[in-house]
């Protein structure tokens, strides 16, 4: 393992002076889950967020969008007792103050889970990285928790975007690499703190039990904080990587694409001994980046998203191009700290193939080339833009 003691320190919440009243902090992870009775692979997610705490820290506060219906007051108060607060009064603007635990599933069969809860569940420990929050606990190398929503509170709370069911974890993870912070001018930061990870245990879905090794786990585990999440909002990452050139699995590889910071694209790829980092205080600094992201149709009649990246600099070139089935993507709404929403096309079935060349005077030596499975590809915009 060669993750830093940088890395650790970063790792631990973020929210301390202007960010508890204009601020939020996430840390999200991301593997491979197979099941126990029909051995079906599927890439699972867990979240963890809590933004401008300094607003309200007994209740949990959400924005709701005119269109959204809610169920009658008895309703209400069987779903959830009173601690979700969103009806805001006349003409005043909501400013979300809350922390959430999200988890899913991607797939054939997407689904997601969110909870939200007041500040006062949220419970983080002044040294290291161990948080409890809503009866879930996350560290450096554990994670356990459970999200459970029932169909009356799915229904009664649509500004919580979540389906009904329940997972259930129990895991231990261990970061296998590390990248370079990534901070923007304006107060945006990323660290991809498990650019390769590997995860090991149980997560339970709905009932159906899936076992996680740590060789087949594909992990990735990252973290975001700051006043607002970049937008448009572009994040690809997969640590599921095939040499074309062998054949063979390359163990210890990945990839992070996440932006866009100061109007590019940072870029990270890990392929075996070897990184290449492009972005603010990455080791490639000057380099320029196109990407895109565009619906296609597919021979079946269906359609895909196309993730499509190229990155480039003196010495390399590194182009991604990632497709994802339409029918096997969700969306999630992430309310940013303005009070604003962010919407945002999420998969886990993303596949494509990387390729890294290095430039030789006038000439392309492709140096990589790897083909990519598993890969979490996602696009978000602000509602209304």
């Amino acid at each position: 393992m060669s993750v830093s003691k940088k890395a650790y320190k970063s790792n631990v919440c973020k929210l301390k002076g202007s960010l508890r009243k204009n601020g939020f902090d996430r840390w999200r992870y991301f593997f491979n889950g197979i099941n126990s009775a029909s051995g079906e692979e599927r890439l699972f997610y867990i979240e963890l967020m809590a933004e401008n705490p300094a607003l309200s820290y007994e209740r949990a506060v959400l924005p709701q969008r005119e269109e959204e219906k809610r169920l009658d007051a008895d309703d209400l108060q069987a779903a959830l007792a009173g601690t979700i607060d969103t009806r805001p009064a006349q003409g005043q603007k909501v400013v979300p103050s809350y922390a959430s635990v999200r988890a899913g599933v991607f797939g054939s069969r997407p689904k997601q889970l969110n909870r939200f809860f007041s500040n006062s569940e949220f419970v983080a420990q002044k040294k290291g990285f161990d948080i409890k929050a809503g009866g879930c606990a996350f560290s450096d190398n554990e994670l356990y928790g459970v999200v459970a929503v029932t169909e009356i509170e799915a229904r009664s709370f649509p500004e919580w975007g979540t389906a009904a069911g329940r997972m259930e974890w129990n895991l231990k993870y261990e970061p296998d690499f590390d990248a370079p912070e990534t901070a923007s001018k304006d107060g945006k930061h990323w660290l991809a703190g498990g650019l390769t990870a590997r995860f090991s245990g149980m997560v339970t879905l709905d009932g159906q039990e899936y076992a996680v090794s740590p060789d087949h786990s594909f992990g990735y585990v990252e973290k975001s904080w700051g006043t607002a999440l970049p937008v448009p909002f572009m994040h690809v990452s997969s640590s599921r990587m095939t040499s074309i050139f062998t054949g063979k699995v390359m163990k210890d590889s990945g990839f992070a694409l996440e932006g866009d910071f100061e109007g590019r694209l940072v870029a990270l790829a890990k392929f075996e001994d070897d990184f290449y980092g492009f972005g603010p205080q990455q080791k490639i600094k000057k380099y320029s980046a196109q990407w895109s992201c565009a619906r296609t149709p597919t021979n079946d009649g269906n359609e895909e998203l196309h993730w499509s990246a190229s990155v480039n600099c003196k010495k390399y070139i590194l182009d991604v191009d990632i497709f994802c089935p339409a029918q096997e993507m969700l969306v999630k709404d992430y309310w940013l700290p303005d009070g604003s929403l962010l919407k945002v096309l999420c998969g886990g079935s993303g596949s494509g193939e990387i390729r890294l060349y290095k430039q030789i005077k006038k000439s392309l030596e492709l140096i990589q080339h790897a083909k990519i499975l598993s890969a979490s590809c996602e696009y978000g915009e602000k509602d209304g833009e």
